[in-house]
């Protein structure tokens, strides 16, 4: 039996990955944070050890000595200039703590789950593998911080670290609390304002696990693979879930200028102390921007593919359903 160390264990991607995992002939120890929420992973079978991504004499703890694969998925994703340093501190600092641990424990592959946001912002554009990245000028923290944080992946490479770098989209399935999710409620609590004028590229998380799961063996060391998928604009995606959910599908889409307007709205009402802002810059940007991919690459090397639009859509909603989630 192989083993498998995972960060991010109790997140979206992280819990979908180990499900993947447990297909296979897999052992797998779950990195999660000292009285976190473990109800979704205790279902799962797995090794749960505690630890912190900036611990990290935690995290040499945790990593089983010649674990067969690291997978290291923890991250933070917000789009809030406020959380910068705490974004800084998770996703460089964090990734250069497991990749450290990684190399004193004598992981056998490290499979970093980074994004196509660490290309920066190239609206229109099909980024690939051989894209100039812009991260660093973009002014968005979090692309910043994704592209810092292969950088430090790429410092252990050169101690001897073998690591494959994964460049996720847009991802939709079950598990996810927190983004496509919310726009399903908001539709069916006909609660969505409007419908942004951008596009996007999305894949079913279960696709995007088993990708990570192949570059284990199949990835080529040191290569990053772009997990791009199907490529449908806002209001795409809006129609099919007002079909799913029995709805008639329309809706009009939004301007940038009154998007804009109601970013600046939503940045003063959070100035006041109103919490976070719905639309922030970063936000705003993606809303209204084309994020386009070419995923050739992971198709021809990892078998890298996705289910349609409707089925990661109408998984999310049944697992939403299943947990009572949809009123919340």
């Amino acid at each position: 039996m192989r083993i498998a160390f995972v960060t991010g264990s109790t997140g979206f991607l992280g819990l979908n990955l180990i499900g993947e995992l447990k297909t296979g002939d897999w052992e797998i120890y779950a990195l999660h944070l000292p009285g976190e929420d473990l109800r979704c992973l205790n279902k799962l079978n797995v090794i749960p050890v505690a630890g912190n991504i900036l611990d990290p004499g935690s995290l040499v703890r945790a990593i089983p000595e010649k674990a067969d694969a690291v997978f290291h998925v923890a991250g933070d994703t917000s789009m809030w200039e406020r959380h910068r340093d705490r974004q800084y501190a998770i996703n460089v600092i964090g990734t250069r703590n497991v990749v450290n641990a990684s190399i004193a424990k004598h992981a056998g592959r490290f499979i970093h789950t980074s994004s196509i946001s660490a290309y920066g912002y190239h609206p229109g554009t099909v980024v690939s593998e051989h894209t100039a990245s812009n991260a660093l000028s973009c002014k968005m923290n979090y692309n910043i911080t994704k592209y810092l944080a292969e950088q430090e992946v790429r410092k252990g490479m050169d101690a001897g670290l073998s690591a494959v770098i994964m460049n996720p989209c847009n991802i939709i399935g079950p598990y996810d609390r927190s983004n496509w999710s919310q726009i399903i409620k908001s539709v069916l609590h006909d609660a969505l304002p409007g419908i942004p004028p951008g596009k996007a590229t999305f894949a079913h998380v279960k696709d995007i696990a088993r990708a990570h799961i192949a570059a284990v063996d199949k990835g080529r060391p040191g290569e990053n693979y772009i997990l791009g998928g199907i490529c449908a604009d806002f209001k795409e995606v809006i129609n099919e879930i007002q079909r799913l959910l029995g709805k008639p599908a329309g809706g009009n889409t939004v301007s940038r200028g009154i998007l804009r307007l109601a970013m600046y709205s939503s940045m003063l009402r959070s100035l006041i102390g109103r919490g976070e802002p719905s639309i922030t810059p970063a936000k705003y940007k993606r809303l209204v921007g084309a994020l386009l991919c070419d995923d050739r690459k992971a198709g021809r090397e990892l078998g890298f593919a996705t289910r349609p639009l409707d089925r990661m859509l109408a998984d999310s909603y049944e697992w939403l359903k299943q947990e009572n989630l949809l009123e919340s």
